[in-house]
């Protein structure tokens, strides 16, 4: 149904009648081969009244069954071209729970003339319908007039006054903080997303063929962190699969996991209206082949052969126990697609990798936090990889639940990363593989800047040695000198020469940026980078990630002595003209490789 899309989740038991009935129609060969394709019904022999099953997993894996009874068929009109077929449905699978995300493409079976079961579509949209046992089904012909290998991109328009099941993105392996994170950046966004439980821990989760009525997931990862979206299968014909009766995100070609799922409830929530709806709380599970089609009236692919992946290892450390976590995570590449949906799998997953490493090799999440990460992400077109590496510092006033700590800069880093690979506009690039390494330790390694001392006169064209006083975070005070040069083209006469360090990491406002970045317009509007083209080649995006590591010590340069220019100065910020520019030209000092200096102090200077 259309309202969820893009990942998992969901469901409950049936009667035993009814699940025997479904066993018979499905149950797969003894030798697990690939169901054949099962008869169809067109269009034109739907009519009003006709009593049909539906197919759709409640809990676990095994099909369940449930009654559909056709409504009546919705013609298509010039604006959608999308023809529905409008069911009522009840049984001991839904009565309680309705239809909602997650059970897009559960196929409808009506028997024809001469009683063989005959699939005439799948569930695809909502009505809105109070307890949601009112919905639309997609007709099979329009569903498997999907190509499984399209020849380029194609759109899906909605059916007026239909509402599609929402498939909305369902992320698996993180913590509930991370997903709650994750959860609430997308619904800024005016996404869904929902964190799911990870693998089952059920006494067995076997792989089994797709058959009519499965619970599969398009992924977008597999591992240790997944996201997908969950639905059912529609439709099954040899190693050739159709599901979900809608589209992913229409884009066309695709090159995304086909994974089965495992449906742990059907969430109920009767109202039926959006963040508030019945859906499969759901996982993504085992690999079975790749998602090639994402098209008008379904998605499409085939088992046995796997998309274009790459691996991402985050390696964690506890810097206070010495305790290490790895995560291992396959990311789908469709870099050679040129991204149908705009953004790479790269930018959710790994973003929710390095977020469920930092907020959790703590085992909590202290108010005060120091940490220090590096990333190299590897492409084919280059031989050393593109890489940054930069240390963090987070303090909250608001205690564990107002803070994500060193992990909110980290993930912002990380995501700005990826986010420039993604919007690189002169190669398909292909990403080889994705390392990150982050060490976290409880409490604060940081200094203040408290005093300083040096010459009364100095000199341009050469350095002048000025002596910092430091003060550790609840530790001892200490003397440092530092050598500050005097640049030859910066005004002589008066000055004040400050030392400005560096302070703490922000360590709220993540949710905001993962909104834009992850699920908003792909960056149209006031947001747009001022140069649209961004690096010409491979060698600049790696000078531009590169970019991303920051200098974390005392820098040093030359302000206005007077009281007035300082004052204009502070409002207008540091100008980068001429001789006051090169004045006020910050330049670095002193940097600690334990310490993070912050703080600023000012002394009086006559520059000769």
């Amino acid at each position: 149904m259309r309202s969820l899309v893009p990942s998992v989740p969901r469901r409950a038991l049936a009667r035993l009648a009814v699940a025997s009935l479904a066993a018979a129609l499905l149950a797969p060969t003894a030798a697990a081969h690939a169901q054949a394709g099962a008869p169809t019904m067109p269009l034109g022999q739907v009519y009003k009244g006709m009593r049909c099953t539906a197919l759709s997993v409640v809990q676990g894996i095994d099909v369940s069954a449930f009654d559909a009874q056709v409504v009546d068929v919705v013609a298509g009109d010039a604006a959608s071209e999308a023809p529905r077929i409008l069911l009522r449905f009840s049984g001991d699978a839904v009565d309680r729970t309705g239809v909602g995300p997650g059970f897009s493409g559960s196929p409808i079976l009506c028997p024809d003339a001469q009683g063989t079961k005959r699939v005439i579509g799948a569930i695809s949209e909502a009505i809105g319908e109070y307890g949601g046992l009112l919905a639309l089904a997609t007709p099979i012909d329009s569903i498997l007039g999907t190509p499984v290998d399209p020849p380029g991109a194609s759109f899906a328009p909605a059916p007026k006054n239909a509402k599609r099941l929402a498939t909305p993105i369902s992320l698996a392996g993180v913590s509930p903080k991370v997903g709650a994170l994750f959860s609430r950046a997308a619904k800024r966004a005016g996404k869904l997303l929902y964190p799911a439980p990870g693998t089952p821990l059920t006494a067995s989760f076997p792989v089994r063929p797709f058959q009519l009525g499965s619970s599969m997931a398009v992924g977008y990862s597999s591992g240790d962190v997944t996201a997908g979206a969950v639905g059912t299968v529609a439709y099954v014909d040899g190693e050739r699969v159709w599901a979900f009766g809608h589209p992913l995100e229409g884009t066309g070609k695709r090159s995304l996991f086909l994974q089965d799922s495992y449906v742990y409830s059907v969430v109920d929530n009767p109202v039926g209206v959006e963040g508030a709806t019945t859906y499969k709380l759901a996982a993504p599970g085992h690999d079975l082949g790749t998602l090639t089609s994402d098209g008008l009236s379904a998605v499409a692919g085939r088992t046995g052969v796997f998309p274009q992946r790459f691996p991402m290892k985050v390696v964690a450390k506890d810097q206070d126990s010495g305790r290490q976590r790895t995560l291992k995570v396959q990311i789908a590449d469709e870099g050679a697609l040129g991204l149908p949906s705009g953004v790479s799998p790269l930018a959710l997953v790994g973003t929710a990798a390095v977020a469920q490493a930092a907020q959790t090799i703590l085992g909590a999440t202290p108010a005060r936090q120091t940490g220090e990460m590096c990333t190299r992400i590897t492409l084919a077109q280059r031989k050393a990889p593109l890489r940054f590496c930069n240390r963090y510092l987070t303090r909250s006033s608001e205690g564990q639940d107002g803070s994500f700590g060193v992990g909110s800069p980290m993930v912002g880093d990380f995501l700005e990363a990826v986010t420039a690979i993604d919007e690189f506009n002169f190669a398909n690039l292909k990403v080889t593989g994705v390392e990150v390494s982050m060490k976290v330790r409880r409490g604060l390694r940081q200094a203040f800047l408290l005093d300083a001392d040096g010459p009364a006169t100095v000199r341009r064209g050469r350095d002048a040695r000025v002596r910092v006083k430091l003060q550790e975070v609840r530790g001892t005070a200490q003397w440092r000198t530092v050598k500050v040069h005097v640049p030859k083209g910066m005004p002589k006469g008066e000055r004040l020469l400050a030392l400005e360090g560096t302070p703490s990491d922000a360590a709220a406002g993540l949710e905001v940026d993962l909104g834009e970045l992850l699920f908003g317009s792909g960056g149209e509007g006031e947001g747009s980078a001022p140069d649209e083209a961004g690096p010409r080649t491979v060698a600049a995006l790696a000078e531009s990630v590169e970019s991303i590591t920051r200098f974390d010590g005392v820098t040093a340069n030359f302000l206005p002595a007077d009281e007035q220019e300082l004052a204009a100065l502070e409002q207008s910020g540091p100008t980068s003209d001429g001789p006051e520019g090169v004045a006020q030209k910050p330049r670095e000092v002193l940097r600690d490789p334990e310490l993070r200096l912050s703080g600023s102090v000012r002394i009086p200077v006559t520059v000769r």
